[in-house]
């Protein structure tokens, strides 16, 4: 799966930080932390380059992931933000019960709630999903936009 592509969830991206990657923020997820992780992550992405809509697409998908961690993963968990290179993940971890088949679509209209996934998908480059094991890992990813250059005498 390439970058960007969000048909398949939860195959394609290694989402682990690796050594050529800038970790930017790793916290611990309770509910009396949301609000708190949200302006966290909105000033580690702000640090790194994102701007405008793209960090507020990608703050609201993070807090949708962190919310669902909450709600329906035990309570606690993992937020690790890290930068390669123009990409920058955020990736979201539990302990709880896992999700069983995952199908990231919009609920019908009726349906309360469940549109956490959905938007995570809607809102950023990709949504990544793995309960292959106990618990559940989320992660998103957004592109930062290329730096201007200025050029001085010219």
């Amino acid at each position: 799966m390439s970058f960007g592509e969000t048909d398949d969830v939860g195959a394609g991206w290694n989402t682990a930080p690796g050594a050529d990657e800038v970790a930017l923020l790793s916290e611990e997820i309770t509910a009396g932390r949301v609000t708190a992780l949200r302006h966290a992550v909105a000033a580690a992405a702000r640090s790194a380059g994102l701007v405008g809509h793209g960090l507020e697409d990608f703050v609201l998908a993070v807090h949708e992931l962190v919310t669902n961690v909450v709600r329906h993963g035990g309570g606690r968990g993992e937020l690790r933000l890290w930068q390669h290179s123009d990409v920058l993940t955020c990736q979201v971890s539990d302990d709880g019960p896992g999700l069983g088949e995952v199908d990231v679509a919009l609920p019908s209209p009726g349906e309360v709630g469940h549109r956490g996934l959905w938007l995570a998908q809607q809102l950023t480059e990709g949504l990544m999903v793995d309960n292959s094991g106990q618990g559940t890992t989320a992660s998103v990813s957004a592109r930062l936009p290329a730096r201007s250059i200025v050029n001085e005498g010219r």
